[in-house]
């Protein structure tokens, strides 16, 4: 897996470019967590309809029950900008990544599940505890932020605890030695469990911490809390680090924070599942605490509701699960800018009473523009010995990763001096002299570096294969350098053949998407 760390730049550039490739009602790929079965779902709205009932749109991403790493109570997800997908187990404490390296829609394969983080007694080396983790959160500086909200009676740090995870070393986990520390323990020296119980984390605009705290024994108040690293030392210190930022007001039912999410309009959206409220929040006065006038009941759900987790979407609409009769994905969008949602301003996403997949129990989701895979197009040529090589790729063409998307042509004629070349000017099919062979990649096009195909002399067993992500990013000038996630390229393969018109002889091409 590649290191999902990047510049701060080029993940917020990245974002602006997948928001502006979709419409006011295009669906992102939705990730969600069945606590029931312990899979990871993963929906596409495959014929643009605006949901994800249809044949085929909700498939199984990981399971338990075939993956190749423990998955017995998935609760906190989060999508990197690679695409990687990190989940938090309550039961086996582990992070796990997953990563669909061959785009087949699961990361059910080979190396596509690995642990980012050990979370159990001596798991790693920074000797940092994580039990029954709740809720993750990416920062723009690759970052992983979890909310862990079982307390150890008796344990020296207590373990409800906001924890702060990096890979140092981009080796694909947080493991090891310094990459791991309690953040934030806010029941620190208490002792008592249910003192805190964080539930849901998120970075905000401004840099600082934010979670969702639900203690029950009133030694820390009930609310959306600000944590700000004021003296820098990495860790905070309450009070003076530690405040209240936003105290719902008192309310017929107990109040379950469960989730908080920050817009990019800075807008704050709190799910309070008690009263089966979605709280809408802005610090209009930049007090950095959320006021009277700066909050409204958004949303109010009939009974069971049971809002779970919101995300906000690319097209700027809002996403949440509801674990209720049905379970259901929904898409709040305030098109009027009231301040609340109103009526044909709630739409039904996912309902498992319509789709051809039960997704039980939903608590979590994470959510990632669509971008279509690679494809292959246009006609390979033949070879004066008969091969027809057929171009293709491994990895995947993440504008945050400077190597790792491989594109390759198999079949070529054996021992062949050859290159991949490609363009970014869309798709062409023009004959190439008078062989069979076509020209597939509009001008301008950009060679990569010359090869031998290797095999054996007259057969097919030839390979032509470059990294094209690390030519990119090294090659000054390149075409499509530097990358923006929704950019689309088309490549193919060239190879000499003396006998052959024009002495040489073309694979079929691919087209591929630049994804964040």
């Amino acid at each position: 897996m590649t290191s999902f760390a990047r510049t701060t730049s080029l993940a917020l550039r990245a974002l602006t470019v997948a928001a502006l490739a979709h419409s006011a009602f295009a669906t992102d790929i939705t990730y969600v967590a069945d606590t029931s079965d312990d899979r990871i779902y993963r929906l596409r709205d495959l014929n643009a309809d605006g949901d994800y009932n249809d044949p085929n749109e909700v498939g199984i991403f990981y399971d338990n029950a075939f993956g190749s790493l423990p998955m017995t109570s998935p609760n906190g997800l989060v999508v990197a900008p690679d695409g990687t997908v990190l989940v938090c187990d309550s039961n086996t404490d582990l992070i796990i990544a997953l990563r669909d390296l061959d785009f087949d829609g699961s990361a059910l394969d080979a190396g596509e599940a690995t642990v980012f983080f050990t979370g159990t007694s001596g798991g790693n080396a920074s000797g940092v505890q994580m039990v029954s983790a709740n809720a993750l959160a990416l920062g723009p500086d690759g970052v992983v932020w979890v909310a862990s909200n079982n307390q150890i009676i008796g344990s020296i740090i207590g373990d409800d605890a906001i924890l702060r995870l990096e890979d140092l070393n981009a080796d694909g986990d947080a493991d090891d030695l310094g990459e791991a520390r309690v953040f934030y323990a806010p029941a620190l020296g208490s002792g008592g469990v249910g003192d805190s119980i964080p539930t849901g984390v998120k970075v905000g605009l401004d840099g600082a911490i934010y979670y969702a705290e639900n203690g029950v024994t009133g030694v820390l108040a009930k609310a959306i809390w600000r944590l700000e690293d004021v003296n820098g030392n990495g860790t905070i210190q309450f009070p003076a680090e530690a405040k209240v930022f936003f105290a719902i007001p008192p309310q017929p039912s107990n109040i379950f924070l469960w989730d908080v999410e920050q817009g990019p309009d800075g807008a704050w959206y709190v799910s309070d599942r008690g009263n089966e409220i979605l709280w809408r929040a802005r610090d209009t006065n930049g007090d950095a605490q959320i006021g009277a006038g700066e909050f409204s009941a958004w949303f109010t759900g009939s009974a069971p509701s049971d809002l779970w987790t919101v995300r906000v979407a690319s097209d700027g609409s809002l996403y949440g699960c509801e674990a209720a009769e049905p379970d259901r994905v929904r898409r709040f969008f305030d098109a009027n800018n009231d301040n609340q949602i109103g009526a044909g301003e709630l739409s039904e996403l996912y309902d498992e009473t319509l789709a051809a997949f039960n997704i039980s129990n939903p608590r979590s989701i994470a959510l990632a523009p669509d971008f279509a895979p690679p494809v292959n197009y246009c006609t390979a040529g033949t070879s004066t010995n008969g091969c027809t090589p057929a171009i293709g790729f491994s990895g995947a063409p993440s504008a945050s990763a400077t190597s790792g998307f491989t594109l390759s042509a198999s079949g070529v004629e054996g021992q062949k001096q050859g290159l991949i070349f490609y363009g970014a000017s869309g798709q062409l099919a023009l004959p190439w002299g008078a062989g069979s062979s076509f020209l597939c990649v509009k001008s301008p096009t950009q060679r990569l570096p010359a090869t031998n195909s290797a095999g054996t002399l007259n057969a097919c067993d030839g390979v032509l294969a470059s990294d094209w992500l690390a030519f990119v990013s090294s090659t000054p000038g390149a075409i499509g350098a530097p990358l923006a996630a929704g950019d689309v390229f088309q490549a193919q393969a060239w190879y000499r053949d003396p006998p052959a018109s024009k002495s040489t002889n073309l694979s079929n091409a691919l087209e591929f998407t630049v994804t964040p």
